[in-house]
């Protein structure tokens, strides 16, 4: 079920991400106007985030799935009807904390089914996800293309509002088939809000919560609305080539995610740290090439633009599609069994505050006084990349795992 699941959501859930700094890029929403929005909504994502998790330990996961699944997709759906910065703000504060929400129980949900073979069974549905992600993506890219030369009117609506429903088609369809196992229920903990602010995570827990929390922080800098913006603006890429762009970085995800990513046994801080480096060097390598149309690389006249993106997409290679399931595999491991729900939660809660400030970054160094906008493009990537590469080193402060 996890599996038809993860299929449904994939092919809705990418669109909007591609669509929606699109649609706020038509209306006239500046780079700090944006990073506004996104930043307000990542510290809501840390609230709503850790009080779904007390109440997934309490209710079950698959309660909190659905529920957030649902809101993520209403959010969704409306978005396309506003045009003003506060209201859209408002709906990406619902949009973005429950899309947060039901990744975390997704993971919960796998770890407890079976945590002999998480790594496989996390490493495959994300796959599938991700793969689904690239053909929502060149599907909606291929629509809005077909819309534009035939006249039609706002297109970006048509697009996120097909795609919030096959959402909330998915929540429906979970909540219907999806049946969640009884020890789920046995494994309840009640957990006061005053609780949750003492943030009582053991060590491992919170060496884990620094390093995505210096993580978020780096990579949404690069990520969110600056990752469309800066390929348009630095190589002119058009819109249908930015739904190009979120297809193949999904794919270049989903390969590693289905093929690689549940392979290591051994030493996993350390790989989780050394795929992190590797990331980091490849989101600030588009940051150093130059403005060109075409590049000439041993005589071959290239295009510029597919050249970066080409040079860019081994961060995920070679990146999160190997690392992620590695690091799902340390938080299950080092949380509590009686508040894995929780522990997961907060951890990954207090990491995402890490990106309430980066969406204003981002704006920040793009509109940077004293520094050229053709030289000032480049900065949100340099500086997501060199950011990556630190939040590796707190990794290596972990105790010595326990091999499975």
């Amino acid at each position: 079920m996890l599996f038809a699941v993860s299929g449904l959501i994939g092919l809705g859930v990418a669109i909007y991400e591609v669509a929606f700094p699109l649609y706020a890029k038509d209306v006239g929403f500046s780079w700090t106007s944006m990073g506004w929005i996104y930043s307000v909504a990542a510290l809501l994502t840390f609230l709503i985030r850790v009080g779904m998790g007390t109440w997934s330990d309490r209710a079950g996961r698959k309660v909190v799935y659905v529920v957030s699944l649902l809101a993520t997709g209403a959010a969704r759906f409306l978005t396309p009807f506003f045009r003003g910065p506060v209201t859209l703000g408002a709906l990406r504060c619902v949009a973005e904390p429950t899309a947060k929400v039901r990744d975390a129980m997704h993971s919960v949900l796998l770890y407890e089914d079976a945590p002999e073979s998480f790594r496989s069974r996390f490493s495959k549905t994300r796959g599938v996800e991700f793969l689904f992600h690239s053909v929502g993506l060149v599907l909606a890219g291929w629509s809005l293309a077909i819309m534009a030369r035939s006249g039609v009117r706002h297109g970006h609506a048509w697009i996120m509002g097909i795609a919030s429903l096959v959402l909330i088609v998915s929540g429906i369809v979970f909540g219907a088939f999806y049946r969640e196992r009884s020890q789920h229920e046995t494994a309840r903990a009640g957990v006061s809000w005053r609780q949750f602010l003492h943030s009582d995570l053991n060590g491992p827990m919170w060496i884990m919560t620094i390093s995505i929390f210096v993580f978020t922080f780096a990579v949404m800098i690069s990520h969110g609305f600056a990752l469309q913006w800066f390929f348009m603006e630095k190589f002119d890429a058009t819109q249908p080539q930015v739904f190009r762009i979120g297809a193949l970085h999904r794919v270049g995800c989903a390969i590693p995610l289905l093929f690689f990513g549940h392979v290591f046994r051994r030493n996993l801080k350390l790989w989780l740290a050394f795929f992190l480096v590797t990331e980091g060097i490849f989101i600030a390598l588009p940051g150093l090439m130059p403005r060109a149309t075409t590049y000439r690389i041993l005589g071959i006249e290239m295009s510029a633009l597919w050249t970066a993106v080409g040079v860019w997409l081994v961060h995920d290679i070679l990146g999160m599609g190997v690392w992620l399931p590695i690091q799902h595999e340390l938080l299950q491991r080092h949380s509590r069994a009686s508040s894995r729900g929780r522990d997961i939660s907060l951890a990954t809660g207090l990491g995402a505050l890490g990106g309430v400030a980066s969406p204003l970054v981002a704006g920040w160094l793009r509109e940077l006084d004293g520094i050229s906008r053709e030289a000032a493009v480049n900065l949100p990537f340099l500086v997501s990349g060199a950011g990556i590469v630190v939040s590796s080193v707190f990794l290596l402060w972990l105790p010595r795992e326990r091999e499975e």
